[in-house]
């Protein structure tokens, strides 16, 4: 998953993390062994700069040391689609390496009226297949 070419040229060196996640759309489709209306999936990409921080602790057997804290902005597009809630997952790749990441509630100040500032974004990032 690449990072696009345009919010990289609009962000140059601080763009550092694709972010794709799965929702539940507006449009629906009707199930064909219930007829119930179920929701079309749609993809939300966002654009971040994040930063990672390495697992404090040593490589202790049974320790997981694939899982990072992460924090940063989001870039493109500035806020997250309300339908993105702690827990929501993502396909990732930050920094080069793809994973999973997980949203964690920000817990900062209340940014309500504050569109100029970037929304703050908080995770864990899960690295697939091992540690860097």
């Amino acid at each position: 998953m690449p990072l696009p070419s345009l919010p990289i040229s609009n962000y140059g060196t601080h763009a550092n993390a694709v972010l794709t996640f799965v929702v539940s759309g507006l449009a629906t489709v009707d199930d064909p062994e219930t007829g119930n209306p179920v929701p079309l999936p749609e993809t939300l990409t966002y654009t971040a700069a994040l930063r990672i921080q390495r697992p404090d602790w040593k490589g202790q057997p049974g320790v997981d040391m694939t899982n990072y804290n992460c924090s940063g902005r989001l870039l493109e597009p500035p806020t997250l689609d309300p339908r993105l809630t702690s827990g929501s997952r993502a396909e990732a790749t930050i920094n080069g390496h793809s994973g999973t990441f997980e949203l964690r509630p920000d817990i900062g100040i209340n940014r309500v009226g504050l569109p100029a500032i970037r929304q703050a974004i908080q995770g864990k990032f899960t690295i697939v297949g091992g540690s860097p």
